[in-house]
């Protein structure tokens, strides 16, 4: 059972994330520097994450290497991602909303290729791994119901 700082946490960066991309919905084409913005609501603007609730972004480039990764990640902007997780050896139990119908496909992997490549430490190197139609393909798959969840997904990937 989460503990009440937690909730309280949880429930003002859903709010805070939201008031953020409400703001930034009406601007079509964003970079991922700028849809970041959003995210850092919850995962600060460094990407360190917030304890007990929203996990560091900052070792992502280790998770996007594990055979399924990629998809993964996808799947989180997509379909968001609620409830325990652990992350490098810590839980969490926050809440990531699906973002899947207010940013396009280009938004998505821009923000993803962000984060992978200025966030992360050390970064990928630039260029995206992660493109528009990567995220069409499973937006797709999504849509016609064959897909899993985040969930799903992730523990079907070997997590350290």
């Amino acid at each position: 059972m989460a503990k009440p700082g937690i909730l309280r946490i949880t429930a003002r960066c859903a709010v805070a994330g939201i008031l953020v991309f409400s703001s930034l919905v009406k601007a079509e084409g964003q970079t991922g520097e700028q849809v970041f913005t959003t995210c850092s609501a919850c995962h600060l603007a460094t990407g360190a994450g917030i304890p007990g609730a929203f996990p560091p972004l900052t070792k992502l480039p280790d998770l996007y290497a594990k055979e399924g990764g990629k998809d993964y990640l996808i799947s989180v902007v997509l379909q968001g991602l609620s409830g325990p997780i652990q992350s490098q050896g810590t839980g969490y139990n926050g809440f990531m909303q699906a973002f899947g119908s207010s940013l396009t496909d280009t938004e998505i992997a821009a923000v993803l290729a962000y984060v992978l490549t200025e966030i992360a430490s050390p970064g990928l190197q630039q260029g995206s791994q992660i493109t528009a139609s990567d995220v069409s393909q499973i937006r797709e798959k999504i849509a016609n119901g064959q897909w899993k969840s985040s969930h799903e997904l992730r523990s079907a990937l070997t997590m350290p």
